[in-house]
C-alpha cells in the first residue's frame, strides 16, 4: 500500500471513529493506530497530508530574481485561490501550496495567465517606437504589464481562508521550506510615458480569459469584455 493510500484509509477509519455506534468508533480508532504504528505516521503528518503542492509548467526568464509584476500576478493567485506560494531560484519555477484541489487550480491559472500576459507584453513592445531606447520600452512594457494584473485582479473572487488553515500552511511551510525568504521583485525602472503604458495595461487585461473547473459545480471564471 502507497503512502498517499495509507493515509486516505486513515483518514477513513478517524471519521469512522467518531461514529454513533460506540463498537464501531472503537474498532475504527483501534485500526488507525496500528497503521500509523505500521507505518510510522504522526498525527502532524496526517494533518499535513491535507496540504498539496503543485509547480505551474510555463517559466518565465529570470531564474534567480523575479521582476515585480510576476511576482504582483503569483500574489493575486494566491489571494483568488487561498494558497501560497514559493519561488524556486535556478529554476525559475514557482509552485502553489494549499488544500490540493485549490493548489492545483491555482498552478493551472498561473500558467494560463502567465502565457496570456507573456503574449499581451510581446505585443505592446512590437507596438513600441523602435529609436526608443531599450531600457524604456522594458521599464514601459514591465508597467504595461502591471496594469495587466491589476485588471485581471479586480475581475476575480478572493476566497477567503480560515485562521486554521492558515495555520496548517505555516506549518507546512515550516517542513518544507526551512529558509524560505519573501519574495521582492524588480522593480520597473522610471520612464516616460509609463503611466499611459500602466493605463494600457488595464485596458488589455480586461480581455483576458480563463475558464477553470473546480470541485463539484463551483467555477472560477475570469471571463474577458471581448477583443
Amino acid at each position: 500500500m502507497s503512502q498517499k493510500a495509507v493515509m486516505e484509509r486513515l483518514k477513513k477509519l478517524l471519521a469512522l471513529s467518531k461514529s454513533s455506534n460506540a463498537h464501531e468508533a472503537a474498532a475504527a480508532l483501534a485500526r488507525a493506530q496500528q497503521l500509523m504504528h505500521e507505518h510510522q505516521i504522526t498525527e502532524d503528518d496526517l494533518v499535513l497530508s491535507n496540504v498539496g503542492e503543485f509547480a505551474c509548467r510555463f517559466t518565465w526568464g529570470a531564474k534567480s530574481r523575479p521582476t515585480k509584476y510576476q511576482t504582483r500576478l503569483w500574489s493575486m493567485i494566491n489571494g483568488v485561490f487561498g494558497v501560497k506560494s514559493v519561488f524556486m531560484e535556478g529554476s525559475g519555477q514557482i509552485r502553489f501550496y494549499g488544500l490540493s484541489d485549490r493548489a492545483e487550480m491555482a498552478a493551472y491559472t498561473c500558467e494560463v495567465l502567465s502565457r496570456q500576459l507573456r503574449q499581451a507584453r510581446s505585443d505592446f513592445l512590437r507596438s513600441q517606437n523602435r529609436r526608443i531606447k531599450r531600457t524604456t520600452k522594458i521599464s514601459r512594457a514591465d508597467n504595461f504589464a502591471e496594469g495587466w494584473i491589476l485588471a485581471v485582479r479586480s475581475k476575480a473572487q478572493r476566497l477567503a481562508i480560515s485562521p486554521e488553515e492558515e495555520q496548517l500552511l505555516l506549518r507546512y511551510e515550516g517542513k518544507a521550506y526551512e529558509d524560505l525568504h519573501e519574495m521582492k521583485g524588480r522593480a520597473a525602472p522610471p520612464s516616460r510615458r509609463s503611466d499611459q503604458a500602466f493605463v494600457d495595461g488595464c485596458r488589455e487585461g480586461r480581455k483576458a480569459q480563463l475558464h477553470v473547473p473546480m470541485t463539484g459545480e463551483q467555477r472560477l471564471a475570469i471571463a474577458g469584455d471581448g477583443a
